[in-house]
């Protein structure tokens, strides 16, 4: 078949089939010598159509790549990645969402919104701190290392403080914080290679305690917004601490209706 029928075929324009001859993705059958005509076979309809389908759904050509060579290998293991891709993209709609119907309250006079907001007084107290540089995809690991090597290092001990995180600076997928994770941990507490020692300021803070759900990127932007805009924050200017999220449980061990950790934003000492 000549590039102009197998477009038709399948669906794809001829600029999308020279693209993906050059990059492997779907090679022709041959390319004639001299005039450079591609040719295709007929059981290469199916592979450009499932191509065509795969792009229509939103795929990455990284993911339709890893699909196809799952398909070439094991029906059953392209069948795992795409429920999992389909799982995933549910998450992202379902994080979206909140995000959308949040700002949706922000704009509408009189919508009931979203998030409450409260404050409260936190009091000094001696933390373990990691810090490090990294981007938004690298936080998550980021968290589960730093909560394990606390863990080690209390030992028997209680924590003075929940887990937290604390945002030095901006944090994602073109900024790289810092970053800085805290527990409380008694007075005796020694430092270690890995692990600073120093004491968090008593200070007050405006928060919001949000769901799994909520906590999911991008939909935990609302919450942010929510509290950094709100009176309590606004009314209090000046120098503040970072921005923060203060964990109630660990993420991977609760499910997405469950209370995952506060927003907190310190307020600027009067």
């Amino acid at each position: 078949m000549s590039i102009g029928e197998f477009a038709r075929s399948t669906r794809l324009s001829t600029k999308a089939l020279r693209i993906y001859d050059r990059i492997g993705l779907l090679h022709p059958a041959v390319v004639q010598e001299g005039n450079r005509y591609r040719r295709y076979r007929i059981d290469q309809i199916r592979t450009g159509q499932l191509i065509a389908m795969l792009r229509g759904a939103e795929l990455s050509l990284t993911d339709v790549r890893l699909v196809l060579e799952d398909l070439d290998q094991d029906r059953s293991r392209a069948i795992t990645r795409i429920t999992l891709m389909v799982d995933g993209a549910e998450r992202r709609h379902a994080t979206r969402k909140l995000l959308l119907g949040h700002i949706q309250a922000t704009i509408s006079e009189g919508a009931d919104p979203m998030f409450s907001i409260k404050t409260r007084h936190v009091p000094a107290c001696r933390v373990m701190s990691i810090q490090r540089r990294l981007n938004a995809s690298e936080t998550d690991e980021f968290a589960r290392e730093a909560r394990t090597v606390f863990a080690q290092h209390l030992g028997s001990s209680e924590p003075g403080a929940p887990f937290a995180l604390i945002f030095h600076g901006i944090v994602d997928a073109d900024s790289d914080g810092p970053l800085e994770a805290v527990m409380g941990c008694p007075a005796d507490t020694q430092p270690t290679d890995v692990i600073g020692i120093r004491t968090e300021p008593a200070h007050g803070e405006a928060y919001t305690t949000i769901t799994k759900a909520q906590w999911a990127y991008p939909a935990i932007l609302g919450a942010y917004d929510a509290v950094g805009c709100s009176p309590e924050v606004k009314n209090r200017t000046g120098r503040r601490l970072s921005c923060r999220e203060v964990y109630l449980a660990d993420p991977d061990s609760i499910n997405d209706d469950d209370l995952v950790c506060d927003v907190a934003f310190p307020l600027a000492q009067r």
